[in-house]
């Protein structure tokens, strides 16, 4: 996986042509930090769109989500 840029709330980097795009964030207000995924294809389309389950909780676990669920 190639790195673009990383801080604490945000990966985005590209694994094999796609894109992926990697957020922090809270789903809904007094919720926990959850991870958000986009995974998107050289030629646009989604590969993986949505929630990391709620047992990833280091960055490097969305990662591997990331690759894992795109089929990458």
């Amino acid at each position: 996986m190639r790195l673009i840029e990383q801080n604490a709330r945000q990966f985005p980097g590209t694994h094999k042509g796609a894109t992926i795009e990697i957020t922090r964030e809270r789903p809904k207000a007094l919720c926990p930090l959850r991870f958000y995924i986009i995974v998107t294809a050289p030629d646009g389309g989604h590969l993986y769109d949505g929630w990391a389950p709620d047992t990833v909780t280091t960055m490097g676990a969305p990662k591997r989500e990331a690759i894992k669920g795109a089929c990458l």
